[in-house]
C-alpha cells in the first residue's frame, strides 16, 4: 500500500505571499507548527497542571501570559485550558503525545490545521497595533499573551520581545484577511512616520 504524506498548505496574502517587509517592519506566516488544545476535566485541574508542567519544563502560564519550555510553548486560553505549540517536524502527533501523558484527566484536541500563525517584527510595534485593537499593547512585555479582536477576527497575541516581536494566532480561515489587515497596518504606520 502506498505511503501518502500530506503537506500543510500555508495561508498568506491574496497573492500567495507568506511574507511582507516594509522599512524596518516584517510580517511572516510561521509554518510547521503542531498545536493542541488542552482542557482539564472537573476536579483534575491540579493533576493536569502538574503533568503539563513536566512536559513543558516550566510552570503553566496564568491568564495573560505564555511560557516557553525547551520544546513546547503554552498559552492560557481559558480557565484550566491551554494551547500547546511545538515544532511539527518533531511533534507531528502532539495531541496524541499529550493525551498519553494526561490520560483521562484532560480533553485534548489536535489543532494543527485549524490556526494560522503570523510573526510581526519591527521597532515600536505598539504604534502599529494601536490602530488595530482596543488594548494597551504598549503594556505588553515579553511573556505576555492577549486575547483580542482585530477587524472582527478573534486572535491571540504573544509578546515574544517587548515592543519588537509579536506572534499572532487566529483561525486559519481568517489567514488572508488577517495578513491583509496587518500589512495595511504596517503601511499606515510607515506612511505616518514619513
Amino acid at each position: 500500500m502506498p505511503d501518502y504524506r500530506l503537506t500543510q498548505s500555508v495561508p498568506g496574502s491574496d497573492t500567495g505571499e507568506t511574507g511582507f517587509a516594509l522599512k524596518d517592519f516584517r510580517l511572516d506566516v510561521v509554518p510547521g507548527l503542531a498545536l493542541a488544545s488542552v482542557a482539564a476535566r472537573t476536579a483534575r485541574e491540579d493533576d493536569v497542571a502538574a503533568r503539563l508542567s513536566d512536559v513543558l519544563g516550566a510552570d503553566l502560564p496564568l491568564a495573560g501570559a505564555f511560557c516557553q519550555g525547551p520544546e513546547h510553548t503554552a498559552f492560557w486560553t481559558g480557565r484550566d485550558q491551554w494551547m500547546i505549540v511545538a515544532d511539527h517536524e518533531t511533534h507531528e502527533y502532539l495531541a496524541a503525545e499529550l493525551k498519553s501523558v494526561l490520560g483521562d484527566s484532560a480533553s485534548v484536541s489536535e489543532q494543527n490545521d485549524g490556526w494560522i500563525c503570523l510573526d510581526v517584527t519591527g521597532p515600536d510595534l505598539p504604534r502599529v497595533f494601536e490602530r488595530l485593537i482596543h488594548a494597551d499593547t504598549a503594556a505588553l512585555k515579553t511573556g505576555a499573551a492577549l486575547r483580542t479582536v482585530i477587524e472582527h477576527i478573534g486572535c491571540f497575541i504573544l509578546c515574544l520581545e517587548t515592543d519588537r516581536h509579536y506572534r499572532l494566532l487566529a483561525g486559519r480561515s481568517y489567514g488572508r484577511s488577517l495578513f491583509h489587515t496587518l500589512s495595511e497596518g504596517l503601511r499606515s504606520t510607515v506612511a505616518l512616520q514619513a
